[in-house]
C-alpha cells in the first residue's frame, strides 16, 4: 500500500508562493514567538487575491496554530497557494500535495 504524503514550504516567515499550480493544501502549523501576534490567510493563488482556503493565527500567549479545520482529504486548490502574513515575529509550515 503506497501512502500519499504531503510536501513541506518548509520554514517561512514573511508572504511566500507556496506552489504554482494544481494542488492539494494539506495542513499548516503557525509558530509564535510568545510575543506578537500574527495571521496567516491561505489563498488559492499565487498572490494574495482570489479564494480564501484557510487561515491561522497566534497570539502573544498561543504558542501554536494548526489547520484543525482542514478536511482529512485536503483542500482542493486549482491555481497554486500563497501565503499572506500579518503580524511580527511568527513562522509557518505549510503541507501540500501537488497535482489535484
Amino acid at each position: 500500500m503506497i501512502l500519499e504524503c504531503a510536501q513541506s514550504s518548509g520554514l517561512k516567515n514573511a508572504d511566500a508562493t507556496i506552489y504554482t499550480g494544481p494542488c492539494v493544501l494539506m495542513g499548516f502549523k503557525i509558530l509564535a514567538d510568545n510575543t506578537n501576534a500574527a495571521t496567516v490567510v491561505f489563498y488559492d493563488n499565487t498572490s494574495a487575491a482570489g479564494t480564501v482556503i484557510g487561515k491561522g493565527q497566534v497570539d502573544a500567549t498561543l504558542v501554536e496554530s494548526t489547520s484543525d479545520g482542514i478536511p482529512a482529504g485536503g483542500v482542493i486548490c486549482n491555481n497554486g497557494i500563497y501565503a499572506d502574513m500579518t503580524g511580527t515575529g511568527a513562522e509557518y509550515i505549510v503541507y501540500f500535495r501537488p497535482g489535484n
